[in-house]
């Protein structure tokens, strides 16, 4: 079946899609957005990529795309792929989250069922050399997850992030959630029942809270525990406990390991050609949603559905 790749939205996120999907060469590949920005993502990502700057219906008409990837601003992810899937469209990458909260995720789920659109959701990090090497080196190793730890930690300035006041106040939905998604992907989420979550102190931009601590079981019974402070400097990180190893991801495009009985941080040699030559995790993430790979990874709708109620309980937004 031939392939023509839509990609709507030219940002950052619209542009690393672009240079990653040039590469793996689909039959057709467009560009989709309003505004002065196509021109300079023409100019980055070459000459064979078209930009259109036409109705969104006019582009959908006139390129007929089998694959869509929506990499539009936060607050519009939902609309626009329910859009697409109304005019035919069966197979989108929706970047994350997707959906903020459970009405519209309920949507996006509706619109699928009816229009038989298949839809999966850009956790890219989950594609990361770093978090595929340590996967195979455990399996390599015979060996499994034994515990999670992990920080979220958001350093912004004073304002906060660039975003609408609707998106900013659920940034951990927005943004915190790519860390947390690949710190359990490979353990399963927690059990709601026997995790407990704490949720204090609060911003001018994200007032349902600053401090964030909880622990407890992920529903296949791996113990995990979690910090974050929004109010002081950090970054976000994870660590995977096997018998033998710490594997450790700060920054999380690299990977050191610590051995039983040993304290120091050795760095791990990785496969990252192409993590590197794009925006990590991205190549590999397109590859798999191009060959509809889904023993790869790529995260379906309802596990993005299923991240919403753990992510209020963390961040102690009102329940839906």
């Amino acid at each position: 079946m031939a392939i023509h790749c839509l990609v709507i939205g030219v940002g950052k996120m619209g542009a690393a899609h672009l240079q990653a999907l040039a590469a793996l060469a689909p039959d057709s590949l467009t560009g989709w957005a309003p505004g002065s920005r196509p021109r300079a993502v023409e100019r980055d990502v070459g000459s064979d990529v078209v930009v259109r700057r036409d109705e969104l219906q006019a582009t959908l008409a006139a390129v007929r795309p089998t694959h869509v990837i929506v990499a539009s601003p936060v607050e519009t992810l939902t609309p626009i792929a329910i859009e697409v899937m109304k005019s035919g469209v069966k197979h989108l990458l929706i970047e994350k989250p997707a959906a903020l909260d459970q009405r519209e995720c309920g949507l996006l789920q509706a619109c699928a069922a009816e229009t038989g659109a298949e839809i999966h959701v850009a956790y890219n990090r989950r594609f990361y050399a770093s978090v595929r090497g340590a996967l195979a080196h455990m399996r390599d190793a015979g060996e499994h997850i034994e515990s999670v730890l992990f920080e979220f930690n958001e350093a912004m300035p004073a304002h906060g992030p660039s975003a609408p006041p609707e998106v900013s106040a659920r940034w951990l939905l927005a943004n915190s959630m790519h860390v947390i998604d690949t710190a359990f992907h490979p353990v399963g989420l927690p059990d709601l029942q026997r995790s407990r979550f704490q949720h204090s102190g609060g911003l001018p931009w994200h007032p349902a809270g600053s401090f964030f601590v909880g622990s407890g079981n992920t529903t296949s019974g791996v113990p995990f525990a979690f910090h974050a402070n929004w109010d002081a400097p950090g970054r976000w990180g994870f660590e995977w406990m096997t018998r033998s190893t710490r594997y450790v991801f700060r920054p999380m495009e690299k990977l050191s390991v610590m051995r039983k009985g040993r304290f120091d941080l050795e760095p791990m040699v990785l496969d990252d050609e192409m993590d590197i030559r794009f925006k990590p995790g991205v190549y590999h993430q397109n590859a798999a949603f191009l060959a509809g790979d889904h023993e790869a990874g790529l995260v379906t709708l309802a596990e993005a559905a299923a991240l919403i109620p753990m992510g209020q309980k963390i961040a102690g937004y009102p329940e839906e």
